[in-house]
Formats: structure tokens, sequence, C-alpha cells
């Protein structure tokens, strides 16, 4: 525990935010949900990516960059309420004097390309909002770029990779200072940007395919692709990218719920927010029993790190945007556990402090500046 709170520990994925959008306090310490200020203090947690996710479903075709900038203002609010607990980070210079202070560094990081609304002036503004890291897609795709779920899943798609304008996202990214996110990213969009970016991108929330053959997962070819980028794996600590017989175990539940869960999407709608809390609500007793041990997820850190280097792997938890985690990982007050288990692996403290948190440190100065 020394240890570990001695180290900078940086998270490069949490979609909190969307609890926050529903009225929640994160400003206070809850028994709902994986992450609010007082359990990432437990955690030891010194830098948070905090993810604006737009749900296509809902506010496609011409309202997500509003939404996405509502919920910039959210986490604006949050910092304004608590600044002395949480600061809006947008260099390198504000990462080091939070660090001397004790306070959370918060980093914004837009999920999907969609609410730039195939606008270059659009992502400036969302830059100036204090936007830092960019994923080009979530699971939908967008007009210059592929999904992983699109092309893995999709039928008919007219292109796949960057367009263009894509290519053009990438380069206005480098120029401001923005950190691109491959994850979400279909394999022929993932080679398409590391043709075309000149700086270092992350892989926010993604883990090994090898392990877990999920479309969501990276292979072996793309790891060192990254390497040789220089840039970083964050892997995700969702169950079902973790253990490849998780989501068949999921299927059954869900079986045995199926009334109940029906019911939920008649009222809320499937693709709703709220279905999803009310989906997490019914099954979270049955979801806990199947989920995987942590030592699940420390394998997957372990094989990039024995891969490709210490050097290129950290942890993008995906906290409050998931519906399971492995055990003895129920929340962010956890994550000393991950320090333990690297510790009982033979690892030494240098190379854990890479893994924690230092590797993203790299990143943000290299491309924010």
């Amino acid at each position: 525990m020394k240890f570990h709170f001695e180290s900078y520990v940086a998270d490069t994925h949490n979609d909190v935010l969307l609890r926050v959008m529903r009225g929640e306090d994160i400003t206070r310490r809850m028994d709902t949900g994986h992450s609010d200020l007082p359990r990432l203090k437990e955690g030891g947690v010194d830098l948070q990516v905090f993810a604006v996710w737009v749900n296509p479903d809902r506010y496609l075709p011409d309202s997500s960059f509003i939404r996405a900038n509502e919920m910039i203002d959210s986490l604006y609010a949050v910092a304004t309420r608590a600044p002395d607990r949480i600061s809006i980070t947008e260099t390198y210079a504000d990462l080091l004097i939070n660090e001397r202070k004790g306070v959370l560094s918060a980093v914004i990081g837009v999920e999907g390309g969609h609410p730039i609304e195939n606008s270059l002036e659009k992502l400036e503004q969302l830059y100036g909002r204090g936007m830092r890291c960019f994923g080009l897609t979530w699971n939908n795709s967008t007009d210059w770029a592929t999904s992983a779920r699109d092309e893995t899943e999709a039928k008919d798609i007219p292109f796949k990779g960057l367009t263009p304008f894509g290519k053009s996202v990438v380069r206005k990214c480098n120029e401001l200072g923005v950190i691109i996110d491959v994850s979400h990213s279909g394999e022929q969009t993932f080679w398409d940007i590391l043709e075309t970016t000149s700086k270092p991108v992350i892989a926010s929330h993604s883990s090994v395919y090898a392990l877990c053959p999920h479309y969501r997962n990276l292979k072996d070819n793309q790891l060192w692709a990254i390497k040789a980028n220089g840039g970083v794996v964050f892997i995700n600590f969702y169950a079902g990218y973790l253990d490849p017989e998780f989501e068949q175990k999921v299927t059954s539940v869900e079986e045995r719920y199926r009334r109940e869960l029906d019911s939920l999407k008649v009222l809320y709608g499937e693709h709703s927010d709220e279905y999803w809390y009310r989906r997490q609500a019914l099954l979270e007793a049955e979801i806990e029993r199947i989920s995987p041990d942590l030592d699940v997820l420390i394998d997957h850190i372990d094989y990039v790190a024995k891969l490709i280097g210490p050097e290129y792997v950290g942890l993008g938890s995906d906290f409050d945007g998931v519906s399971a985690l492995p055990k003895q990982m129920e929340d962010c007050t956890y994550l000393p556990a991950i320090t333990g288990k690297l510790l009982e692996r033979g690892y030494s403290k240098h190379d854990i402090q890479l893994i924690l948190g230092g590797n993203f440190k790299r990143i943000f100065r290299a491309v924010v500046g």
C-alpha cells in the first residue's frame, strides 16, 4: 500500500460523467457505481481521464456536439465545487503542479468522433474546452472512420478505415496537441491512423486479443505497431474483454431474467442510458458471481509487458462504463491490489511505476506538452 501511494497512478478511461449527468454528486463518497472523488483518492489515483461519451442512438445526427459540451460543463462544475481535490489539466505543467499539491489531474477525453459533427472547427472548439484525448470512433462508425464493431460485424459498410477527412482529423490532433486514442477503432482505421500520425497514440481502454479474442481487443501485430509508434496500451478492466468465456455466461444469466429485461426495454428503450443502469441493478449479484478473478486482468498486463515491454502498457479501467469487473476490483478503491499482484509476479518497482502512471505521463508530455 505504501509503495502504491508513493507511485503516480493514471487511469485513462472512466465514464463517471454519465452518472454526473444523471444528477449524482461525485464530490461525495457513494455506495453506487465504481468511482467518485473520495474513492479515487482512496485508490491512489493521481490522474483520471474523464470520458465524454455521447450516446449516438440519442444525439445523432445534430445534437452530439452540444451534448459533449454539456458533459464537459459538468466536469468543470465538479472542479469548481472541489478545487482543492480536482483540477482540469491542459498541459504537462498543470499535471506537475497538481502532483505537487496532491490534487487529482482531470483530463478530458472525447470518446467517439461523432461529436465533432464532421467539422475541424468543432474539433478545435473541443480542444479549447480542454479536450486532450480523442477517440476517433466508438462502436458506431463516423462518416470518416470505421469502428471495430462495424468492421467486424456490419455486412455492408461503404468504406473501411479513414477517409481523407479522417486523416485530416488525425493531423489536426497532432497539430493541436491532442492524444489520438485507437480504442474502438477498426483494424483498417487503426493502421490508417498509425500511417498518418506523427505523434504517439494510445489505446485508452483495450485488452489483448490473444488472451480474449474480442473485436475490441488488440492483436499482437497491433501491439508491436503501438510500440514502434512510441504509444501505450492501457488495459481495459471489463470482464468480457478479459475472459473469453464471460459473455457466454452473461447470456445464460440474461435468459433467466428475460421477462424483466424485456419489460425494462419497453419502459426505457434498449439503447438508453436508463436501461443500462436498470439492467445493472437487476443483474449485479449474478454478474459478480460469474466474474473472473483479478489475476485474469493481471494476465493481460503481463502479456503486453512481456511481448513489447513494460514501457508500453498501463491502466484504462473503464470504471462506470462497464457492466462487470474482476473480483477484487469492484471499484477504484481496489487499485492497490494491482500493485500487489505485480509485485507478486516479480516486477521491479521501476517497471510497476511505469505501468501505474509513468507511461501515460510520458505520452502526455510528448503529445500535449
